[in-house]
């Protein structure tokens, strides 16, 4: 069964409605990838969070990554896979950004949401609204202890368990975004719930 994508209509195919989206965007008709965006915005964000760990910067991430797929439209053979291909390209946006990036502190995710005005046009594609600063709400220890074991898991374990256990995306699906087979990001998927039970084991003793 199809996982429903937001912004489609739910009789209709996901992949295929990404499919007309991408073709008519490619013939120019901008309203076209605005539609995308509307499908993917939110899960784009919450990958680039989970793999860079700071609000802001997913939001950045985010932007860069529409902003390539849109430049990158008519490179996309396979135009009912755009949702795959678009997570492929927040990915390596996320993993090059924590390889360059400065150590900072993480703020929650859905706080890149509240009152955010979505994603703008810019001159060369789109452009995502800026989140709201933090309200200085608490975040309970558990939350905390999540957030600073993903931040402490290897790349990939951390890609394939964002990808797969957060995300809910299919192996398969994972493997074509990660360039991997599907054993592999079975692998990284259990070593890094092993390291995440024994790194948050306080909280279930």
């Amino acid at each position: 069964m199809s996982e429903s994508v937001p912004g489609t209509d739910p009789g209709q195919d996901p992949a295929r409605a990404d499919a007309e989206a991408v073709a008519r965007a490619v013939q120019g008709d901008s309203e076209a990838f605005d539609e995308l965006v509307r499908r993917y915005q939110r899960r784009a964000v919450a990958v680039a969070y989970r793999l860079v760990g700071d609000t802001h910067a997913a939001a950045d991430v985010a932007q860069d990554a529409f902003v390539r797929a849109y430049r990158g439209l008519g490179s996309l053979q396979d135009r009912q896979r755009f949702g795959a291909w678009l997570m492929r390209i927040v990915s390596n946006l996320a993993l090059n950004y924590r390889r360059s990036r400065r150590s900072g502190p993480s703020v929650p995710l859905n706080t890149a949401f509240e009152g955010a005005e979505g994603f703008r046009r810019a001159s060369d594609g789109v452009r995502l609204a800026a989140p709201p600063p933090s309200d200085g709400a608490d975040v309970d220890d558990l939350t905390l202890a999540i957030e600073q074991a993903m931040e402490e898991l290897p790349e990939k374990q951390r890609m394939a368990l964002t990808l797969f256990s957060v995300e809910g995306m299919p192996q398969k699906e994972v493997a074509r975004i990660m360039g991997c087979s599907v054993e592999l990001v079975k692998w990284n998927v259990f070593q890094a719930r092993k390291t995440m039970k024994v790194k948050l084991a306080r909280f279930t003793d």
